[in-house]
């Protein structure tokens, strides 16, 4: 593995301002077919994805509408356009998740992991081809509402929101990463 690779790797950050362009549906199959090769026990392939573009943001919108209105029952009718724009933060957004498969030897958490891992891939595959991203859960993501919302199984398992487009700026710096209080050796 190359040091640039490893740079590469360190240099990919969250963006949480974007704009257009966004990938190209061509971009979309390469970047999708690579992640497609994440770590996966059981070779069950669980990841599902669904791209959001145009007016299909709005779809998104409403759940996060919806969400508010069932935490909050006072909810202002006026206070839904706020809601909904929270989709359009970006040209395009990729809906991540699991369809969780009964198996054996195969429980759903390393599905999930495997999705996750899937996930992981994708944000390098847009870093590498320019674009920037946002990784996005939330309350809103784990709900049967939202389920039922986005016409998803009760056994899957939204994993996230990737916003994608351009970075509307390069990040000013990158952090330097200390692993002081996650990294153990045990060599004895």
């Amino acid at each position: 593995m190359s040091k640039e690779f490893i740079a590469f790797m360190r240099n990919r950050v969250s963006q949480p301002a974007l704009v257009a362009p966004a990938p190209t549906d061509g971009e979309w199959v390469s970047i999708l077919s690579a992640a497609s090769r994440a770590a996966d026990h059981g070779n069950l392939k669980p990841w599902r994805f669904r791209i959001y573009e145009g007016e299909g943001r709005a779809k998104l919108g409403q759940i996060y509408w919806h969400h508010a209105l069932s935490e909050v029952s006072s909810m202002p009718e006026g206070k839904e356009e706020a809601f909904v724009k929270k989709a359009f933060r970006a040209p395009t957004v990729l809906l991540v998740y699991a369809n969780i498969q009964d198996h054996p030897k195969v429980p759903a958490i390393e599905q999930v992991m495997a999705v996750s891992a899937a996930t992981q891939q994708v944000l390098l595959g847009l870093h590498a081809l320019g674009y920037g991203a946002m990784w996005r859960s939330g309350p809103a993501c784990f709900t049967q509402k939202t389920k039922e919302l986005l016409s998803l199984e009760e056994t899957d398992q939204i994993v996230g929101l990737i916003y994608v487009g351009t970075p509307k700026e390069k990040p000013s710096s990158i952090p330097e990463v200390n692993l002081e209080n996650c990294l153990e050796w045990v060599r004895d």
